[in-house]
């Protein structure tokens, strides 16, 4: 999402379940996701996360942007298609959201390019949310100034939910799409599956597409034959 007036070359959408409502949040991760919502950083702040993969780092950065439409939204994966002066247009923007940070780190001109963004953000009271398997002294960046720069940010670590958690999750996202889950089911997902919401995520899709295209309900016994568990 973007600003009518700031033209980019490239758009990125969002997971539509993305939402802070539908954030699994357990106590540790309670005091991030109140700011969050409150969005009360002041300007010129940096702000970064950082956790595991599947963790929810994602999840947040896109609940962010879709209640603050201002926000860009930038996941560095796909945004390495382009050509790093394609981040100059980002100069005059007023909240900047990029997403996998650490796939910048070693590459001299995007590194360049966002400590140019950085500057701008500073000196003209933008914001700059990261997100990143790591917190900024642990990214390998090569240029100095650009690092400094980061580690400034206010630091938040995600913190991975508990077994009981994800299966929280599961069970009301597959709720959310009208599928119910016994409690036996997810337990047997659980078990045999990455645990990492990403991944669990990517099984219940999975599994929604072919039971509706069969027409059959989630059992353990249909998981074991659509899955080969």
């Amino acid at each position: 999402m973007m600003p009518a007036s700031i033209q980019l070359p490239f758009d990125f959408a969002f997971d539509s379940e993305a939402r802070f409502s539908s954030f699994g949040c357990e106590e540790v991760n309670a005091p991030l996701l109140h700011q969050l919502q409150q969005n009360t950083h002041s300007s010129g702040q940096f702000t970064w996360l950082w956790g595991s993969k599947g963790c929810g780092k994602s999840h947040l950065l896109q609940a962010f942007c879709l209640a603050n439409p201002e926000a860009i939204y930038l996941p560095i994966q796909r945004l390495l298609a382009y050509e790093p002066h394609s981040l100059h247009s980002l100069q005059h923007s007023s909240l900047l959201v990029l997403d996998d940070v650490e796939l910048l780190a070693g590459q001299r001109e995007w590194e360049e390019q966002l400590f140019i963004v950085c500057q701008q953000l500073l000196v003209s009271g933008g914001r700059l949310l990261c997100a990143s398997l790591y917190p900024p002294a642990q990214v390998p960046l090569v240029i100095a100034d650009l690092r400094s720069r980061l580690q400034l940010a206010l630091i938040y670590e995600v913190h991975e939910l508990s077994d009981a958690g994800k299966a929280r999750v599961l069970t009301e996202r597959a709720k959310h799409r009208g599928i119910e889950l016994r409690d036996e089911v997810v337990s047997f997902i659980l078990a045999r599956n990455q645990r990492n919401l990403h991944d669990l995520m990517a099984v219940l899709d999975q599994l929604d597409r072919q039971a509706l295209a069969e027409q059959r309900k989630i059992t353990i016994p249909f998981i074991k034959a659509c899955l080969g568990w």
